[in-house]
């Protein structure tokens, strides 16, 4: 079935290159995206099976891979109406670049070898630099080749890390670098090795996950990405880099130097906090704001991640959630764009007369982001800190705690900005367009959805997620 979807992919991908009319277009990309719930399907009804060796439908693709599809479906409403200005050339091509990004971001979250993963996760820069040159302005160029570039070399030092790890591969387990293989064989790994290849992979992964040290890439993608596809960016793109690194930790968690890689981890997470609050406080601009919000929330889950198995659950929750909050907040973020003409601080204000539901939109995100009760946020990161409490760390802890006052307070000040200050001159409620229904309406059920798994978390869900 992966083999018939990677081939359907390329097809239509092909096709929307070359394809006349903005309709052949948008349905095009339907179909694609009809055949991509299809596959969801098939893999959630054959949970466990493996084909053409590498590919694995296992929970915790699974489960990803749900999201995508959900968010597939909202990014490409969204973007058809955020680009209803755009000329024909650039709308098949940001929908050519989308096709091609769902269809890798996807073989990458069922890949159960690290060399397969590797190889996806490299195939993904090539979508999104054609979607971050989109607008084709200078800076746009700037972002794609700078964004190419980085990801070139961090994905380069990820595989220097991967060849640390062959090396330690012997007898049966030589053949094939499967993640259960690697995860055998560094029971008797050379302690040194397993140091360096953690390392690597973890700095080369940084430029997908976006967090320290190479997450500077990622706000500069979605600076100069159309909000919507930034919405997509800073979602399934950071999930792609999040399951990649959490196989990885899955195979020191048994190893000699898991303490020492929980250390790192708890380290980098600590870093990207500090980072995000610092340039948080200090952006004029929106798509910037919530670009370091990532960073932010990807530090909490690298904590949860450094707690060992007892904080796995809820680092993949953590991730899981800020889908759902933050694809929400870029789809509106879009929508406040096009009103304003820009997403500057000093050119927006007064939003809330413009469109209630748009605001209370914000406001609702601005709760979900700052994890206050009933955000879903809350849930994970209540226990990552209840977890630094209970192992001692009060100096993590009281630093990791003040990181996110400043972060909550950044994300207030500047949401409630865009509502509630005075309008831009020039702008007036009479000639601001009229409220789109079905936009407000999905980012509504996006947040139902994300508040829903704050206030209740089903048993079989959490089953799932452990079943990883």
């Amino acid at each position: 079935m992966i083999f018939v979807y990677f081939l359907l992919a390329l097809l239509v991908s092909g096709s929307l290159f070359f394809a006349r009319t903005r309709r052949s277009v948008l349905l095009q990309t339907l179909v694609f995206l009809l055949m991509q719930a299809v596959f969801f399907i098939y893999a959630a009804t054959h949970r466990g099976a493996t084909e053409f060796r590498v590919f694995t439908y296992d929970s915790l693709g699974i489960v990803f891979f749900g999201v995508l599809v959900l968010l597939s479906f909202a990014t490409l409403y969204h973007g058809t109406i955020y680009l209803n200005r755009e000329n024909h050339r650039q709308f098949r091509l940001y929908h050519t670049a989308f096709v091609l990004l769902c269809a890798t971001i996807s073989g990458s979250y069922f890949a159960n070898n690290i060399t397969v993963s590797w190889i996806l996760i490299e195939a993904t820069t090539v979508g999104s630099a054609m979607l971050i040159y989109h607008s084709r302005s200078s800076r746009a160029l700037e972002a794609a080749w700078k964004y190419v570039f980085v990801c070139s070399v961090g994905i380069t030092v990820a595989y220097l890390g991967i060849l640390f790890l062959s090396i330690m591969l012997k007898g049966s387990h030589e053949a094939t670098m499967s993640y259960s293989s690697l995860r055998a064989a560094m029971v008797e790994g050379n302690p040194l090795y397993m140091k360096l290849a953690f390392v690597f992979i973890l700095v080369g992964y940084s430029c997908k996950m976006e967090y320290f040290p190479l997450y500077s890439i990622g706000i500069d993608a979605n600076h100069a990405t159309p909000s919507p596809m930034s919405g997509f960016f800073s979602t399934a793109m950071i999930n792609l880099g999040f399951v990649s690194l959490f196989r990885v930790c899955r195979i020191f968690s048994e190893s000699g130097v898991s303490s020492w890689t929980q250390n790192v981890l708890l380290l980098t997470g600590g870093i990207s906090l500090l980072v995000s609050s610092v340039y948080m406080l200090q952006v004029k601009h929106y798509k910037r704001l919530f670009a370091y919000s990532s960073v932010e929330n990807m530090g909490i889950v690298l904590i949860a991640l450094s707690l060992g198995s007892a904080g796995y659950v809820f680092a993949i929750f953590h991730v899981l959630m800020h889908s759902f909050v933050k694809s929400t907040v870029f789809y509106r973020l879009s929508q406040v764009g096009k009103l304003y003409g820009s997403y500057k601080v000093e050119n927006i204000g007064g939003y809330w007369y413009f469109s209630r539901a748009g605001s209370l939109v914000l406001i609702f995100c601005m709760i979900g982001l700052a994890a206050i009760p009933p955000s879903a946020l809350f849930v994970s990161e209540l226990f990552t800190l209840k977890s630094l409490v209970s192992e001692g760390r009060y100096v993590v802890f009281t630093f990791v705690g003040i990181l996110i006052c400043v972060i909550l307070y950044s994300l207030a000040s500047n949401i409630l900005h865009i509502c509630y200050s005075s309008k831009p001159e020039g702008i007036s409620t009479n000639s601001a367009p009229s409220e789109d229904k079905v936009a407000a309406a999905i980012q509504f059920a996006l947040l139902v959805v994300f508040f829903f798994f704050g206030i209740y978390q089903p048993r079989y869900i959490i089953e799932l997620l452990q079943s990883y």
